[in-house]
């Protein structure tokens, strides 16, 4: 016997005409959070980015007009928006003002005059951006991960288990916008190839075997832990990521025994600003 199949009822598609002097990205965000609050509806957006004319926003409006769309408009120009209210009513086209009636409504509540200057919040929104794309690559390239594309990433971290290359590549991300990648540094596994070309920052973390033997007893969640939480084991560890560090051009070692990670991340911003040198005479005393 045949079963029956739930038909999802097919969504209505909704042009979406998005019109702003500046981005546009304050405008998107705006309708789409709330067209996501209509299930039935499936907006279809077309931004115009950067509109000065009368003109641009006229071909707009009956390219909307068409189409049976909607416009929404973020203009911060008084006489721009005044145009588009009147036009909008000839050309009988649904258009809605996001910015106008706000910048309006502040000005006559403190009794002040607005700068009208399109674009303030471009810096911003830009930075934004930037900042949201560093901490998803940041996520993507923790612990080894997204090997190919690691050439993208502004700083690549590498170190044994337990020297805080995770948190340390996420401050660094969320503090300073960069894009971090880290590779463990694991005795029995070659790291890859690729990590011996890379031309940008390279930052080698060591650290103490006994206090990186402290911190992995007061981490395990687990009792059967082998030679991970032996001091012998460690100290081999350590010796092999320095064989590697030798081996990496240009990477620069930061010693993290008695450093939190606010104090590395700040090592390592004061190291962009640095000549590169040759990691082997910046090796701590846990290398000896």
């Amino acid at each position: 016997m045949a079963r029956n199949k739930t038909v999802k009822p097919s969504k209505s598609k909704v042009q979406v005409f998005i019109i702003s002097d500046a981005t546009g990205l304050t405008a998107e965000m705006v309708i789409s959070a709330a067209l996501v609050q209509f299930k039935e509806i499936e907006p279809v957006f077309k931004k115009f980015p950067y509109i000065k004319t009368k003109e641009q926003v006229s071909t707009i409006l009956s390219q909307a007009e068409a189409v049976h769309g909607i416009v929404i408009y973020s203009l911060v120009s008084q006489e721009l928006r005044n145009w588009v209210r009147r036009e909008k009513r000839k050309k009988n086209v649904f258009a809605v003002d996001i910015l106008g009636s706000l910048i309006d409504q502040i000005g006559k509540i403190w009794n002040l005059i607005p700068e009208f200057s399109p674009g303030l919040l471009k810096r911003v929104s830009e930075e934004s951006i930037r900042l949201a794309e560093s901490i998803d690559f940041t996520l993507r390239h923790d612990d080894g991960q997204g090997i190919d594309t690691l050439e993208q990433a502004d700083l690549v971290l590498f170190g044994v288990s337990r020297t805080s290359k995770t948190p340390t590549s996420l401050y660094l991300s969320c503090n300073h916008n960069l894009k971090v990648a880290n590779i463990p540094i694991i005795e029995t596994i070659r790291p890859p190839d690729k990590i011996y070309a890379l031309d940008m920052q390279k930052i080698g973390l060591t650290i103490s075997p006994e206090r990186l033997a402290f911190i992995r007893e007061r981490r395990m969640k687990y009792a059967d832990a082998g030679d991970y939480l032996e001091l012998s084991h460690i100290k081999k560890e350590i010796e092999y990521s320095h064989r590697i560090f030798r081996k990496v051009p240009g990477i620069q070692i930061i010693d993290v025994t008695q450093n939190s990670i606010e104090e590395v991340a700040n090592r390592i911003i004061e190291r962009r600003q640095e000549p590169v040198k040759e990691g082997k005479e910046e090796m701590s005393d846990a290398a000896k």
